[in-house]
């Protein structure tokens, strides 16, 4: 039985991913599976609550349907989760039931973090579930989800996961004890276990293996990644082993287990936080030093200092903004659709050079 915290209580976000959830054979692994949830249960009666993003669902449908082998890629792993999802909730229902907690399940895209209004209620009713002690269970919807809208895998999910409801911590569970200086120990035995990062280097970026873990999408890039972003929200980060017993209870207790990443700044304003990880762009607007200058003093980006909008959008929709080095600035809201605006560039709307492109309230200057 894991071991209870020994903290205030806090909001936290476990992502579970498929390498720690799954036998060599790819079906899944139970009694993992159930030590999960058991850390949960402590974490549960200890006051907090707990968010819990997973994957699996390709590996649970193992012996219920065999997809054909040359079935393409994409449509393999959508048809895969598809009939696994409802045996892995089924799974996790009957654990937590032993625990007398009440999950939710939430499938969700890309696109629902894009879309104001989708992520404004997907924080509305996931905020509401942890109110009511219920523990949603979180995993990408591969059906819907096209190679243009996915996260890729989900570790990016949580780390939006997290942005979206405050959460003060995310636990990354993997196959590895953390993140090693120096690349994979399997491949590099003089690799170093880092038990605390104050800031992410370029060679740590080096020291990511292009290798995924075993049935997964992510391996140590995402988790890298995923890090970096939820640590410059104010959110804290921890790569550690899902197979270790009671690890994040034992974390939240103190003992130095995995990697941890000290949050780099002040909680973010939320809507900062959507333009800054959770919008999809719909175009791409490139300025000149001028307008780069005013940017950078929290100016409004006005249509006279834009030399070129790439993609169709309209007012409302995000943009991302570049300057002539082709470097990102940063994103922002339009306040003008792409017609207008190309018809502005273009100088057949000449009188609207002055009018305001994107506000600087509805900008977010990298």
């Amino acid at each position: 039985m894991a071991r209870t915290a020994e903290r205030k209580p806090e909001r936290l976000v476990i992502k579970v991913g498929t390498s720690v959830l799954t036998r060599p054979n790819h079906h899944l692994d139970y009694n993992v599976i159930h030590q999960i949830v058991d850390q949960i249960g402590a974490l549960r009666r200890a006051g907090h609550e707990v968010v819990l993003v997973t994957s699996g669902a390709a590996g649970a449908s193992y012996g219920l349907v065999g997809v054909p082998r040359e079935t393409k890629a994409l449509l393999r792993l959508q048809m895969m989760t598809s009939v696994g999802q409802p045996r892995l909730m089924q799974i996790y229902s009957d654990f937590f039931r032993e625990h007398n907690i009440v999950i939710s399940q939430a499938l969700l895209t890309r696109y629902d973090f894009g879309d104001r209004e989708r992520y404004l209620s997907i924080r509305e009713v996931l905020h509401g579930l942890l109110e009511l002690g219920v523990v949603p269970v979180v995993n990408e919807n591969d059906v819907v989800a096209g190679e243009a809208l996915t996260f890729g895998d989900n570790d990016f999910l949580s780390a939006a996961v997290a942005s979206t409801i405050d959460a003060r911590r995310l636990f990354l569970l993997t196959t590895g004890a953390g993140f090693y200086e120096g690349g994979d120990p399997k491949v590099h035995p003089e690799a170093r276990l880092l038990h605390r990062v104050e800031r992410i280097t370029a060679k740590m970026w080096q020291d990511c293996q292009p290798t995924l873990s075993m049935g997964g999408r992510g391996g140590m890039y995402s988790k890298l990644k995923s890090a970096e972003m939820v640590t410059s929200f104010g959110i804290e980060a921890h790569i550690a082993s899902g197979k270790e017993p009671s690890v994040v209870p034992r974390i939240l207790a103190g003992e130095q287990i995995g990697t941890h990443f000290p949050a780099l700044a002040k909680r973010m304003k939320s809507y900062r936080q959507w333009l800054s990880f959770g919008a999809l762009s719909a175009g791409r607007l490139y300025v000149d030093p001028g307008a780069e200058r005013a940017l950078r003093n929290k100016k409004s980006l006005l249509p006279a200092g834009i030399t070129r909008a790439e993609g169709s959008f309209r007012p409302g929709e995000v943009v991302e903004i570049y300057n002539a080095k082709q470097e990102k600035l940063g994103v922002g809201v339009a306040e003008m659709g792409s017609d207008v605006l190309q018809a502005i560039i273009s100088g057949k709307r000449a009188a609207e050079r002055s009018s305001e492109a994107v506000h600087r309230d509805r900008l977010l200057v990298i």
